[in-house]
């Protein structure tokens, strides 16, 4: 690697995506010396953390090496050209089977690339490998039947989040300082805040989905990553129109705003429920940072509307639950139990059921609106808790038998994918149990960049998390 600089695990783990984008570009990293710390750091976690389907060492080095002459020839293809990222496994990727979390997934090798993977494999960056999801990513934990248990880096005894449980926990332990991920419910903004991560839900449809969902008008894409500017220049190489996902075309930018200071409110229980007490230590102090930081004008805020639980459930339980009934009839005993249950749950609903929940949709959707209509940015908790146990569905003493029991423990996050708003969590300290505490900054429909911009102010105020220690070096 004459000419190189050689990052020792230390300091890669420490570097954001753009600054190794801009030291390969630069000439001073090798994308094939990246590629081998990323598929080591990834490898030495695994099996204990299992964040990955898959990993694919010898496809990663051959990229790596093409990114690596095309630098020499004087090709960059994006900022981060020659940076190690990770890709969940619902997403498409073109030679490769997806898994989805599911015993029920054929083998076959997808014949094109989901867009979000599709151009930031066209940007250079280098797959590594595959990261876990529950099956169909259906829900918000890393449990699923075909990959087993996903853990989270601080702590593997604890819970990653999901669905894009594997992203979260790669980005969190310092593998990949990006992944791909999806939410529809809370999925990449979960495992991002128990795992230590910036977690991005972009607009709805900024980012194209396809192929689509069962739940395509909850459904986003976005990235999983070690700092918000990473986020952004993702969502930068990503955004914008895509035929296959007819939504892509109703997320464009808006104009120039009025140039007026911003207006921010701050909601230190979201819909009324005040986060436990540990989380609300690390939260309060995060927003008085802000507060005093100043930039714009801050003040508390209540949300005007109710917790739409039920306006959730009759959309995500007839959603899957019909989506995948005929899977369920003919493959329940390889399925996920959960998943298979919500077959009968949504046949319960009726058509006028399912209409009183899209009117009940359109009012909350409304009340969020005019909070935004007044306030440019709302500032909160990610979760009202820290990770619980790896292994359980819900936390001790949750709702274990609601039709939705992952529902019941995400109440800040599902709520944004009701409305299709961007929001972002980035990690703001760590709770008395040592686990990472995630904030959330929410925005007006299409104003990505100005949630974007408010979470780098945060980052700067806060200070970037740092990664997970490593497993190896917590056993010695």
């Amino acid at each position: 690697m004459s000419g190189y600089v050689e990052l020792d695990a230390e300091e890669y783990r420490a570097a954001s995506g753009l600054e190794l984008g801009r030291r390969v570009a630069a000439g001073e990293l090798s994308p094939v010396h990246l590629a081998e710390l990323a598929l080591g750091l990834a490898a030495e976690a695994e099996p204990a953390l299992n964040a990955y389907a898959v990993l694919h060492p010898e496809r990663a080095r051959a990229v790596a090496a093409e990114r690596e002459a095309e630098v020499r020839a004087g090709r960059v293809r994006s900022p981060l050209h020659g940076v190690p990222i990770a890709v969940k496994d619902n997403m498409l990727e073109a030679g490769l089977p997806a898994g989805k979390g599911s015993r029920t997934s054929p083998e076959t090798p997808a014949t094109e690339s989901s867009p979000m993977v599709g151009r930031l494999v066209d940007a250079g960056t280098v797959v590594i490998g595959r990261t876990t999801t529950p099956e169909l990513g259906w829900k918000g934990t890393g449990i699923s039947p075909r990959t087993g248990v996903t853990r989270n880096p601080w702590d593997p005894t604890r819970n990653s989040g999901g669905s894009s449980a594997g992203s979260g926990t790669t980005v969190g332990s310092g593998a990949v300082p990006i992944a791909t991920g999806t939410d529809a419910g809370g999925s990449v903004r979960i495992p991002a805040a128990f795992c230590g991560a910036v977690g991005l839900k972009p607009t709805l449809g900024a980012i194209p989905v396809w192929p689509g969902t069962v739940n395509e008008n909850l459904s986003h894409a976005g990235p999983i990553t070690r700092d918000v500017r990473d986020a952004r220049a993702v969502l930068d190489l990503t955004r914008g129109p895509d035929a296959r996902d007819p939504q892509s075309y109703w997320s464009r930018p808006p104009g120039p705003g009025g140039g007026r200071r911003l207006r921010v409110g701050l909601v230190r229980a979201p819909f009324g429920i005040a986060p436990e007490a540990q989380v609300g230590r690390v939260v309060d102090p995060a927003l008085d940072a802000l507060v005093a930081a100043g930039g714009a004008e801050y003040r508390e805020v209540e949300l005007p509307a109710a917790l739409p639980r039920a306006v959730f459930e009759a959309l995500w339980v007839t959603g899957r639950g019909l989506g995948f009934r005929d899977l369920a009839r003919e493959h329940a005993a390889d399925m996920d139990p959960g998943l298979v249950r919500l077959g009968p749950l949504a046949e319960a609903y009726s058509l006028a059921d399912y209409y009183e929940a899209l009117t009940a949709r359109r009012a909350f959707n409304a009340a969020l609106a005019g909070v935004l209509d007044e306030w440019d940015l709302l500032v909160m908790p990610t979760m009202p808790l820290t990770a619980f146990a790896a292994d359980a569905e819900v936390p001790e003493g949750g709702e274990a038998d609601a039709p939705l029991p992952w529902i019941t423990w995400t109440p800040y996050t599902y709520p944004f994918n009701i409305t299709g708003q961007p929001a972002v969590t980035l990690p703001c300290g760590f709770a008395t149990d040592g686990l990472p505490v995630g904030l959330q900054v929410v925005g007006p429909w299409a104003h990505d960049d100005r949630v974007l911009d408010l979470a780098v102010h945060a980052q700067d105020v806060l200070g970037p998390a740092p990664a997970a220690p490593r497993l190896r070096e917590s056993r010695s």
